[in-house]
């Protein structure tokens, strides 16, 4: 039996907010505005309404309209964050771990995201508030590609610290560094060409190589030592590389940074062999030491490197600005730019030359920079006192991201469901390789306030581990 006009409109609209499109507490559509959208009546949206307020669903407000219940369901935008099947895809695992970053009920051993905490959050809304207040303009200007000249400018100068030596015009602003990534291999690569890469690799880039159609060799990376230039000349000889993706400074997911060596022969690698070096130097500033370490392409004798940073692991994730440094591919970059995007957005760029410039950057620097270092000295006595024997851990120095190796009975597909059940959010090792591997490591984000809460969970992290030794 076909069921009413009203009550397939009440269904319509319970399930709307089952899966979250309106929350609880949240004003749904006036009667008139859903008579419009729906092409019905008046009267049959009221008989819809008061269905849905008889279930408990929806309560009216006198004069103010409709409001979903604050606890009328259990809402379907919680189904993301639950245990994941081991079977599951990377792609799937990486879909879940951005849905559960947003979780705040949730301890983030697991996104590459530092908390609020360790960002200068009051000092951009003071230069976002001024902005809008004196250059309410600027909202409706295009900054189109390159970007802003004045934040262009300050890259330049906070350039120099790694051994560069810029002019604005050598610099392009673009969407993050994942989108810098992006238009590097663009410019250098087509579909079908091969590229080396890190293994373990930085996400990104491994899911940037599946859009661009691209081959990839993994040449290992050392916790200690990082790229292993030896199996790189290898691979060399046995394929046509066309680039190669590496983070020379504390690498994502080891930690590792290459010394002045290994530097220089990789520089020389890529000119003896007619290769390109996509440099991303996003944790290069977030060094220990009191001096950070040069850049890869401070030391481009031949014009193979093309860098690629951004702001969005030391002042603001959610401003995606990034920049990119193309060297001999500039031109056919900043067209990809352009023609990908058209323009950067000019409040976030402005907010971020303006921190810049008054010297603020260096200081929240500074101390954002100790505190990861005792951060990484706490987060690995939990480990050593609470993880099963034979369990080790990467020894970064900067950055805020920790490499962890446990024994290899342990599956840590598994032990991310087991960890979510408990609100502990991990990366697995599977996201960082083509090929399946590091099923017993897992990436470990301390960018965050550390506390007894902390403690506790990197304590039950570790219990787990111990509950899967003991079955095996």
């Amino acid at each position: 039996m076909d069921l009413p006009l009203y009550e397939k409109i009440a269904n319509q609209i319970e399930q709307q907010i089952q899966e979250g499109i309106f929350l609880p507490g949240v004003k749904i559509p006036s009667v008139r505005k859903s008579s419009k959208q729906l092409e019905v009546s008046v009267a049959t949206v009221l008989q819809a309404y008061s269905l849905l307020e008889d279930r408990g669903v929806i309560k009216a407000r006198p004069q103010k309209g409709y409001f979903v219940q604050e606890n009328s369901l259990k809402l379907n935008t919680e189904l993301p964050l639950k245990p994941a099947k081991q079977e599951q895809s990377v792609h799937a695992l990486l879909h879940r771990l951005l849905h559960v970053s947003q979780d705040e009920n949730i301890v983030q051993f697991g996104a590459a995201i530092p908390k609020s905490h360790f960002l200068p959050i009051r000092q951009l809304q003071r230069s976002v508030g001024r902005l809008m207040r004196l250059e309410p303009e600027i909202c409706a200007a295009y900054e189109f590609t390159p970007g802003s000249l004045a934040l262009r400018r300050q890259i330049a100068i906070r350039m120099l610290d790694s051994g560069c030596q810029l002019q604005p015009s050598d610099i392009t602003i673009t969407l993050g560094c994942q989108n810098a990534l992006m238009l590097a291999l663009q410019a250098v690569t087509k579909a079908g060409d091969t590229i080396a890469i890190e293994s373990p690799a930085y996400h990104g880039v491994l899911q940037a190589i599946e859009v661009l159609k691209l081959n990839a060799v993994e040449i290992n990376c050392s916790t200690v030592t990082g790229l292993d230039l030896d199996q790189l000349e290898m691979a060399n000889q046995q394929h046509d590389i066309k680039a190669c993706i590496v983070t020379p400074n504390n690498q994502n997911p080891t930690g590792a940074t290459l010394n002045h060596q290994a530097r220089q022969r990789l520089i020389k690698q890529s000119n003896d062999h007619d290769f390109m070096i996509i440099e991303d130097d996003v944790y290069g500033e977030l060094s220990y030491q009191d001096k950070r370490e040069r850049a890869l392409k401070a030391d481009d004798v031949y014009n193979r490197v093309i860098y690629t940073s951004s702001f969005s692991k030391s002042i603001a994730p959610g401003f995606r600005i990034g920049w990119i440094i193309g060297g001999r591919f500039q031109a056919p970059i900043e067209h990809l730019a352009y023609v990908q995007s058209l323009a950067i957005p000019t409040l976030t760029q402005t907010a971020i030359a303006n921190f810049l410039e008054n010297g603020a950057y260096d200081r929240h620097l500074r101390k954002t920079r100790a505190t990861y270092q005792e951060n990484l000295m706490r987060c690995q006595e939990q480990i050593k006192a609470h993880f099963p024997e034979g369990t080790q851990t990467s020894n970064p120095k900067g950055g805020f991201l920790l490499w962890v190796r446990l024994p290899t009975s342990i599956d840590t597909m598994q032990l991310h469901a087991q960890a979510l059940e408990k609100n502990i959010g991990i990366l697995p090792g599977l996201a960082f390789s083509l090929h399946h591997q590091f099923s017993h490591h897992f990436r470990l984000n301390y960018a965050l306030n550390w506390d007894y809460n902390t403690d506790i969970a990197l304590k039950e992290l570790g219990q787990l581990c111990h509950q899967q030794v003991s079955k095996n």
